[in-house]
């Protein structure tokens, strides 16, 4: 059993809103994003995705030591997780947690990095699972960089790397960016998704599940 992270399990978008985080207590930092931005925008599809990503984790994280990166992440978590019951998309834990009952494996895949999506996986007590499989960090260029960015197709490999294997039985995800996971489930379940993304994953994939919070 997959399930997504953000968007799926919890509300939001965790990256996006530590980077964010770094990026506004910055003035030049803030300054540099905003420039790039028109730089980056045509590499917004799904597939290339890591461009932009590696270029803005690398912009909130130059010059800044690998304990100040561990220690912003650290507090980012504390923040975000505040309220937690307020976090957890609750018809997806139910799933999850019936799947655990049921003696199923079950496998978190998200793009976050793996030490973050673990930690806040903690934060708001989520149960054991199987593995929390996510993305890579490497130092570079005085920074942080994506080694691996598990994303998209990216998923299926991250997968394999750790032995699972399609099909899978159940795939949860609230977007469309997830089409390849979904692809190779037998069953797809859409979690609270955009009319966008339901209407691109039924066109390429037909019958599906969704559920709302």
């Amino acid at each position: 059993m997959l399930f997504d992270f953000d968007g799926t399990l919890i509300r939001g978008d965790c990256v996006s809103a530590l980077l964010r985080r770094l990026l506004y207590a910055s003035h030049w930092r803030r300054v540099l994003a905003l420039l790039a931005l028109p730089l980056v925008l045509g590499f917004l599809h799904w597939r290339t995705a890591r461009l932009p990503a590696t270029f803005y984790l690398w912009l909130a994280t130059v010059g800044r030591s690998e304990a100040a990166w561990r220690q912003a992440c650290a507090a980012f978590v504390v923040d975000f997780t505040r309220d937690p019951q307020r976090r957890i998309m609750r018809v997806a834990m139910q799933r999850l947690r019936a799947h655990l009952a049921a003696g199923d494996r079950v496998y978190i895949v998200t793009a976050a990095n793996e030490s973050l999506a673990q930690a806040l996986w903690a934060a708001i007590d989520g149960p054991p699972v199987s593995a929390i499989i996510g993305s890579r960090l490497r130092r570079g260029f005085a920074g942080w960089l994506w080694a691996f960015h598990c994303f998209g197709p990216r998923k299926l490999l991250a997968l394999a790397q750790a032995g699972v294997q399609p099909p899978f039985a159940v795939a949860y995800s609230d977007s469309c960016r997830d089409l390849p996971m979904l692809g190779a489930a037998r069953q797809r379940v859409l979690v609270e998704p955009s009319a966008r993304s339901e209407r691109s994953v039924r066109r390429a994939l037909g019958a599906i599940e969704v559920i709302r919070d």
